[in-house]
């Protein structure tokens, strides 16, 4: 998804430079920059995985850290060669980024907020990284970016309601774990709800084609969905679900934009 959203943030800026090197260097740079780290958090995370998700690869031993640790390197030498093929200014971008994500799981996780933003940020960049590649960073680029750090936050806010047991047995600061899973559930909620807010900047602006307008809405109504079942329900089980909905919301968002944008084309 994050290799994607480079695409749709292409796509907005330079329809016709979807088709090129250039984004397919970019759809590489999102995709492994993701992988590298994903895999990095997984090998930081394996205790805590032995309690929350103990049905991992890592936990189970199916996979050795060794080899964990040498595919997450691939995977960062290959997004920041590919950016380096683009520019050096998204090259910076890759490198920063990458960095971010370290910082996350060595920093950042302990401390709650900051890590639910740290983490949110990197959902949100990959529509900046697509504007970049183009040179045309619009209102469209801007508000998409905005609705995927929105969602990404209450996303991540969510997951720490699920997480709770392993969080607390490493010492980490999360939301719920401070606030309480209720009050966690209400400001992901808030955040969710802002987000739909965001996303009828586009409709004002006449960005989208009334086509595509039932897919943003159907978006929207997963948003709500989600605000009403954890809003009542903030038990861990219905967390995982709701995790689960807004990742594949936040999917259909994805598609819905690059669709709109490329009909415009």
């Amino acid at each position: 998804m994050i290799g994607l959203a480079v695409i749709v943030g292409i796509a907005i800026g330079f329809p016709e430079m979807v088709l090129t090197n250039v984004s397919l260097f970019g759809f590489i740079t999102g995709f492994a920059i993701s992988g590298y780290s994903m895999i990095i958090n997984d090998v930081y995370d394996i205790e805590i995985d032995k309690i929350n998700q103990p049905k991992r690869p890592l936990p189970q031993g199916l996979v050795s850290i060794k080899l964990a640790i040498s595919l997450s390197l691939i995977l960062l030498f290959l997004g920041l060669v590919s950016s380096l093929f683009i520019s050096f200014y998204n090259l910076a971008i890759a490198g920063l980024f990458s960095l971010l994500s370290w910082s996350y799981n060595v920093w950042g996780k302990k401390n709650g907020f900051i890590g639910n933003s740290m983490v949110a940020l990197s959902m949100a960049i990959p529509f900046i990284f697509g504007g970049i590649i183009t040179g045309n960073l619009s209102i469209l680029t801007w508000s998409i970016s905005l609705l995927a750090f929105l969602s990404g936050m209450g996303r991540e806010i969510i997951k720490t309601i699920s997480d709770i047991e392993g969080d607390r047995s490493k010492g980490i600061k999360s939301v719920s774990i401070t606030l309480g899973p209720k009050n966690a559930a209400r400001i992901a909620s808030l955040f969710f709800f802002v987000a739909i807010l965001i996303s009828f900047i586009p409709i004002y602006f006449n960005l989208i084609n009334f086509v595509y307008l039932p897919l943003l809405l159907i978006t929207d109504m997963i948003f709500v969905y989600s605000i009403f079942k954890i809003s009542t329900d903030f038990s861990q089980i219905q967390a995982l679900k709701i995790k689960s909905i807004i990742l594949y919301s936040m999917l259909l968002g994805l598609i819905t934009f690059l669709l709109n944008s490329m009909i415009l084309f």
